[in-house]
């Protein structure tokens, strides 16, 4: 399970943190329904968002499930293992840039297979993110070691981190996605869209009733 951690006035690490490519929850969701077959590799082009006049848009809730691999054929995540398809709105930024922008245009019942480069996914691998503090940061009594994945506050705000080594005086943060600098592969099938036009009207009934 995640730990979390408090820490005091590290304005250095808040420098850091608001570089971090926060994970989206597309990678903690799941779907029950059968997995796709394998559908050919389309590239995703960096850039402009690709412009349609069907298919998902900007705004669109859209609900997909997905299956994420590395260069080797390496499962790393899959929506199948959770029970429910991942659902974002598209342009929201709540999923990482390359994956939003692949859904766009995407139909329901479309699957497409995408591979998407470190730029267009959690970055490249930053050794400036490699931060050594006092123990102190970790608190007394908590039963933290090397490996784990941590969560850090710091003045209201938060990042995840890992911990890459510790003795009796420091604890050394790797503040880098664990999938930073890594190609990525999903294949996706779209299994709702609510146009944003629909969103807007189902809540302006909620107003007037």
């Amino acid at each position: 399970m995640e730990k979390r951690f408090t820490i005091i006035g590290c304005s250095t690490c808040l420098g850091i943190a608001g570089a971090i490519l926060l994970i989206v929850a597309a990678l903690l969701c799941g779907c029950t329904s059968t997995e796709p077959q394998q559908a050919a590799i389309t590239p995703v082009p960096t850039g402009e968002t690709a412009t349609c006049t069907g298919g998902a848009q900007d705004g669109d809730m859209i609900e997909v499930d997905y299956i994420g691999t590395f260069d080797n054929g390496t499962e790393f995540d899959s929506s199948y293992k959770s029970g429910q398809p991942f659902s974002l709105i598209l342009g929201s930024g709540g999923a990482i840039p390359g994956f939003d922008k692949a859904l766009h245009c995407m139909e329901v019942g479309e699957t497409k297979k995408f591979t998407l480069s470190p730029e267009d996914a959690y970055g490249e691998f930053d050794p400036a993110k490699i931060v050594s503090m006092p123990i102190e940061f970790i608190p007394a009594g908590e039963n933290a070691t090397i490996g784990d994945r941590v969560t850090l506050f710091d003045g209201g705000q938060l990042f995840q981190a890992t911990i890459q080594d510790m003795n009796v005086t420091n604890v050394t943060f790797d503040l880098n996605s664990p999938l930073a600098g890594k190609a990525l592969t999903f294949e996706v099938t779209v299994r709702n869209i609510t146009p944003l036009a629909l969103e807007e009207g189902s809540n302006d009934t909620e107003k007037k009733e």
